[in-house]
């Protein structure tokens, strides 16, 4: 073999060497941005997302906190109401787009039932510096409350910032040119995701619905008393699985558009292929976050339009 030969072999092994340490690297830094240890440079869609609402309008943002939820919607007025947060690595994630938006003040916060990965994260949104108006969060009797830690943290974290905290009676509230809808599920038993507050808001003509990981027998129980579901834009209860969003529940939702909050490759198959099937029959356009990234719809009230962070 030539000098020349051996010279070249010896770049491309230290080439190779480099593009590992190089894709190491980067790994670890997604790794620890994702988790808040660091903030990496925003991607263009995250530049672009100091709030720019056009007049009349009202935003729903669907956040990629991984397999969790966690919703913002911002009415044509400026209120605001955070649905969820996901699980607490994924706190400063949130933090930081409520910085980039503007937003200093909550109007409402919903942590729709005690899982982390709904409201992991929430204890952190509520001792931050951002102002709290009122938390709502559903009834769980005694028997079966939740005793781990961040469902204390939560607890705790209210009571030393004094916020308000919802009654768990039915109703609707004015927001902006829109309105709330607040469902508590009539439901004592150990299954946590059926205790999942419903959420529908309403604005203009258009509405979206949230449902946390309500299951098949809240289903039932609220389609028998006849509460309001028809929805435009429906968050698929539950991340996808199979044991949500039932043929009768999307047949009163009626969707036109779906999207599911899940993480990629998560231990528990979300969505479930049968529950993508059901959404098949109403409509094509199912967003994901483990796919699409956040998801951001816009809407004057008749028009819907929406962006993704990433193409599928």
């Amino acid at each position: 073999m030539s000098r020349k030969n051996g010279n070249r072999g010896g770049y491309l092994k230290k080439l190779r060497r480099l593009l590992i340490l190089v894709f190491i690297a980067s790994a670890v830094l997604l790794w620890l941005n994702a988790r808040g240890v660091i903030e990496l440079p925003e991607l263009p869609f995250n530049k672009s997302e100091e709030l720019s609402l056009p007049d009349g309008c009202a935003q729903v943002r669907f956040l990629d906190v991984g397999q969790g939820d966690c919703s913002l919607i911002i009415s044509d007025d400026g209120e605001t109401m955070l649905i969820d947060s996901g699980e607490a690595e994924y706190s400063s994630r949130v933090l930081r787009q409520l910085k980039r938006l503007g937003i200093t003040r909550l109007d409402y916060v919903v942590a729709t039932h005690p899982h982390s990965d709904h409201m992991g994260g929430m204890a952190d949104i509520v001792s931050s510096k951002i102002e709290i108006g009122c938390l709502v969060m559903p009834y769980i009797p005694e028997d079966y409350v939740p005793v781990t830690l961040a469902y204390e943290r939560l607890l705790d974290a209210v009571a030393d910032k004094g916020c308000e905290v919802a009654d768990t009676d039915n109703k609707t509230v004015d927001f902006g040119s829109g309105r709330l809808e607040f469902t508590f599920p009539d439901y004592s038993g150990e299954n946590l995701n059926n205790y999942s507050v419903i959420i529908r808001f309403v604005f203009g003509e258009r509405a979206f619905l949230f449902s946390g990981d309500a299951e098949e027998e809240v289903e039932a129980a609220l389609l028998e008393d006849g509460v309001s579901l028809r929805a435009d834009v429906y968050k698929v209860a539950h991340h996808g699985s199979s044991t949500s969003s039932s043929a009768l529940w999307l047949a009163a939702i009626k969707p036109d558009y779906c999207v599911i909050q899940c993480g990629k490759g998560n231990s528990y198959g979300h969505p479930h292929g049968e529950t993508i099937t059901r959404l098949r029959d109403y409509t094509d356009i199912i967003l994901r976050t483990d796919i699409n990234g956040t998801v951001v719809f816009t809407t004057d009230g008749d028009s819907i339009s929406y962006k993704t962070e990433r193409a599928a």
